[in-house]
């Protein structure tokens, strides 16, 4: 089954307008505004990711009578790739507010070839048969979309499997679609056509981790 790719900026909406004011590099000394606006990212991509739910009847007696509305049948495991995903996962728990959530620090451990994936943390419930939702704001290379998934995959296998970011890479969403499960959705605020030679996306925004919470030393 192949995957969906479904894009936020290519359709009218608020996607784009939020793109500009994480991309604009004049306001990106106020950190406090980045994380707004990337939670409100988080928003418009779990909203989006709803509108394909799976859903089911639920009832509720209201003080004049009883009413009958559609809720999802399920419910999904959010994954946090921290530290940079923090304020987008937020925002993605603001829609979906009785998720689980799980938390893997996936970062880019630099040499003289270039960098490897390193996972340092991991604390999740069992992923045996759930709908997992890996929340990352930047899917540049996609390696660190792996790293996370085999990760979480030791607590067992997931039935489906979704994508949500802020921004992508072409070359790191072919990537993702070939290392992922077959059937993995993706849903992207939008995608941008290059990556320079240290791996982050052009034009891009930057770097979300430093942007939303500060500079951090370099491995």
């Amino acid at each position: 089954m192949a995957s969906k790719t479904h894009i936020l900026n290519r359709a009218p909406g608020m996607a784009g307008q939020l793109l500009l004011n994480l991309r604009d590099a004049s306001k990106h000394e106020d950190r406090a505004a980045f994380r707004w606006n990337m939670q409100r990212m988080g928003r418009e991509l779990g909203s989006a990711l709803a509108q394909s739910w799976p859903m089911a009847k639920a009832t509720c007696t209201t003080p004049l009578g009883t009413a009958t509305e559609d809720i999802p049948a399920h419910q999904p495991a959010m994954a946090c790739i921290l530290r940079a995903a923090m304020p987008l996962h937020h925002g993605v728990l603001d829609v979906w507010d009785r998720a689980d959530s799980a938390f893997v620090s996936a970062y880019r451990k630099h040499h003289d070839a270039g960098f490897d994936i390193e996972i340092e943390y991991l604390g999740a419930p069992a992923m045996e048969g759930s709908a997992l939702v890996l929340v990352d704001p930047m899917l540049a290379t996609g390696a660190s979309l792996q790293a996370a998934y085999d990760a979480l995959c030791e607590t067992g296998v997931p039935a489906s499997v979704h994508v949500l970011a802020a921004i992508a890479s072409q070359e790191g969403l072919a990537n993702a679609q070939k290392w992922l499960p077959d059937g993995t959705s993706f849903i992207l605020g939008g995608v941008d056509s290059n990556l320079n030679e240290h791996g982050y996306i052009v034009p891009g925004l930057g770097d979300a981790g430093d942007l939303a919470f500060g500079p951090k030393t370099r491995a």
